[in-house]
């Protein structure tokens, strides 16, 4: 079994919201619903810019379709969630059919892969991603995938898995989306569409991927980020493909526009900054690539550059990014509280609704001061968010109960 344990759970403060998030997580019924207030790290980026590769360093070794075969057309979901029992699934989301039309959102499991090798994983999530591409087959467990031609090239239906178990830490929510690609006009104009959706949202923490071999002004990512968070307090840069930058020590003005993004300095700064990120290549070979280890020796080869002796070490790897977003991902809880206790407020209006349908006569009430005690609390506005969700949640078990 392959152990999916983001490095974000090793960041300090990382309990912060797990009692909370788990008691959420326990209202199945309206976690759709909620997740739109639950800040989500959004990753993006021109086509083959290394995305799906960071993402998989952030989630602890999920391995996601990238390489030479067809690769993101779809939005990926990762949920990592704390839970008693391990628990990896993948699961598809369907929001608009083969004609690109909206339908009522639905979500239908896929498969277990508690128990899959990183390969197995892979190609499952290869076939999930060709289901969501192939919206008019409705039973993903008797029906064949089209053997050549896909009736959507690219969708906002999503791959969504989720990884659960008690070695999850915290609540952690991450999309990887498609790449930006140049040789499609109404391909490329659809992508852009569907980053723009999922960046746009205030709690969204958007993580854009720059090729240190491009210009960043003209790499869609640095301009989607720009219209989406123009003062830039949501975003954190990734600088990748820095190995092919550090063979070339005499290009001194490369070297100094990209040093400027890291330190969140220049015309193009953000005020986050970059983070040089170093991948393993993707080739499955005998011999495995330790990422930290390429990461390590890119960084030693920088930083004998004069240009990148005054960039903070801390600007540099995996573990440094990680602190980053987990410290963007506290801030956005913090602001999304508000929205998050309206929303809550708004179920317990609902459900002191539905309680006082309840049939529950006094000598129903009298055998069982569990219940007693339960509509007391949910009714009482002064009860902590928490156990107003454990109050809630009891509540539906029980009206499924008694009606």
């Amino acid at each position: 079994m392959v152990q999916l344990n983001s490095p974000l759970a090793e960041t300090p403060n990382a309990r912060d919201y797990i009692d909370i998030m788990c008691e959420i997580k326990k209202l199945e019924a309206f976690y759709h619903e909620f997740e739109e207030n639950n800040p989500t790290i959004v990753v993006f980026g021109d086509q083959s810019s290394g995305k799906s590769s960071v993402l998989q360093r952030l989630t602890g070794g999920l391995p996601l379709p990238r390489g030479s075969k067809k690769s993101t057309v779809a939005p990926f979901k990762i949920r990592m969630l704390q839970s008693e029992e391990p628990l990896h699934k993948i699961s598809l989301r369907y929001v608009e059919d083969k004609n690109r039309e909206p339908i009522h959102p639905r979500e239908v499991d896929f498969a277990i892969i508690t128990d899959l090798d990183e390969s197995e994983i892979e190609e499952k999530l290869r076939e999930a991603q060709r289901y969501v591409q192939n919206p008019s087959i409705t039973n993903v467990e008797s029906s064949n995938l089209p053997p050549d031609t896909d009736e959507l090239a690219y969708t906002k239906n999503a791959v969504c898995v989720t990884i659960s178990g008690p070695n999850q830490l915290y609540n952690l929510s991450l999309v990887d989306l498609p790449g930006v690609t140049r040789n499609d006009q109404n391909h490329e104009a659809f992508v852009l569409s569907l980053v723009k959706e999922y960046i746009k949202k205030e709690t969204s923490i958007l993580v854009p991927v720059f090729q240190a071999t491009s210009d960043i002004a003209t790499q869609c990512a640095y301009r989607l980020a720009r219209e989406a968070d123009p003062d830039g307090q949501r975003t954190v840069g990734i600088l990748t493909k820095m190995d092919r930058i550090v063979d070339h020590p005499s290009d001194d003005e490369k070297h100094y526009e990209l040093s400027l993004l890291v330190k969140g300095q220049g015309e193009h700064r953000f005020v986050n900054g970059a983070y040089v990120i170093r991948n393993s290549s993707g080739v499955r070979s005998e011999i495995l690539e330790d990422p930290s280890e390429l990461e390590n020796e890119t960084i030693r080869k920088l930083k004998q550059h004069i240009i990148w002796n005054d960039v903070p070490l801390d600007r540099f790897g995996l573990q440094n990014l990680t602190t980053k977003l987990n410290d963007l991902r506290k801030k956005a809880h913090k602001q999304s509280l508000p929205r998050i206790r309206s929303f809550f407020e708004d179920r317990r209006s609902e459900f002191e609704k539905k309680l006082n349908t309840l049939p529950l006569s006094s000598d129903i009430s009298d055998r069982n001061p569990i219940i007693r005690c339960l509509a007391s609390k949910i009714m009482n506005t002064q009860v902590p968010l928490p156990a107003a969700i454990v109050g809630m949640m009891i509540c539906m078990c029980l009206k499924k109960n008694l009606m």
